[in-house]
């Protein structure tokens, strides 16, 4: 009893003892970033204010991508959120709000824009990614998914991924998994090429989940009510738990090798980076001033934020 009553005094005591760390550069692109991809040497950002931007690593926008403004019931005209981003080589992959709910989705290469779904599908989308050169895998709000041809721009294949209704969906770098998050806090794990459920994680995260990240053989999610940060690991099955008793986790993150992970937990907006195999926090990052929607690792070392109000922040690993 004694030597486990250590072991968790340890453990809370390892969770305070860390370095807090201030951004090493920033910007504002005066938009909320919902998504963001790091390819090609740059930074493509998904916007709510109907625009895809592409910044080099300077922070100097390069390309902005202009997208439709919507219409509301009322007949005035709106920015269209960009769902999600993704990048395959030269052609840039998004997926944009429409009107009555519906989603249209894009490709845009060489400065050629081409509408691949438009809203007379009437596809409920909210995420998308590519799976190759020629499909693209859709998460829509009933928590189906699909495996969409972009040349002759038809479904091939629906399926059911969990039981409740979609939040979120990522992707590995490697294109191996997407991992989705539903309302009812599982976690599905689902090859893009096939939709075959590869593992599903129940009853870890019980609520909700808020933000979710993918890569190799792990993901980490948070959610709402329980404000629980979890790590699972794919081959095992296994998972591990960091709970916050006081505010919901709004964004994660994870390294290309496994050994990081960030999350958000606070009001102050304060992200906390830890070692995903002892949980032990190792740094905090102090400086954003609102919700934090996406978590990018550079590199080992080097992190990209951006936030609600447009901030984006460079963080370095000490």
């Amino acid at each position: 009893m004694i030597k486990k009553l250590m072991f968790i005094v340890g453990l809370v005591g390892s969770l305070f003892a860390s370095t807090p760390l201030k951004p090493v550069d920033e910007t504002n692109i005066n938009a909320a970033v919902l998504d963001m991809v790091l390819a090609n040497g740059k930074i493509y950002i998904a916007t709510d204010a109907s625009k895809v931007l592409i910044l080099d690593n300077n922070f100097t926008i390069l390309q902005t991508i202009p997208v439709r403004q919507i219409k509301d019931f009322m007949g005035d005209l709106n920015d269209a959120d960009i769902y999600s981003i993704d990048v395959l080589g030269d052609t840039i992959l998004y997926l944009a709000q429409a009107e009555d709910g519906y989603s249209e989705l894009f490709l845009y290469k060489d400065g050629k824009k081409i509408n691949v779904l438009d809203k007379s599908k009437m596809v409920y989308a909210k995420a998308a990614k590519f799976v190759d050169k020629d499909r693209a895998v859709l998460a829509l709000m009933s928590d189906e998914v699909l495996l969409y041809d972009l040349k002759k721009r038809a479904v091939i294949k629906k399926t059911q991924a969990g039981e409740y209704f979609y939040s979120v969906m990522a992707m590995s770098k490697d294109r191996k998994y997407i991992a989705i998050g539903d309302e009812g806090g599982e976690v599905i794990i689902i090859d893009p090429k096939t939709l075959q459920r590869v593992k599903v994680f129940k009853d870890v995260n019980k609520d909700k989940i808020l933000s979710i990240s993918i890569d190799k053989e792990k993901a980490v999610a948070g959610s709402r009510a329980d404000k629980a940060f979890a790590i699972y690991d794919i081959k095992t099955g296994d998972h591990k738990v960091i709970k916050n008793p006081n505010f919901f986790v709004y964004v994660t993150g994870i390294n290309a090798d496994n050994g990081l992970a960030v999350y958000g937990d606070n009001e102050k907006y304060i992200l906390k980076v830890v070692d995903v195999t002892t949980l032990e926090l190792l740094y905090t990052l102090v400086g954003h001033k609102n919700i934090v929607n996406v978590v990018r690792f550079i590199d080992n070392s080097t992190i990209l934020t951006g936030s609600e109000t447009g901030e984006i922040k460079r963080w370095r690993l000490e």
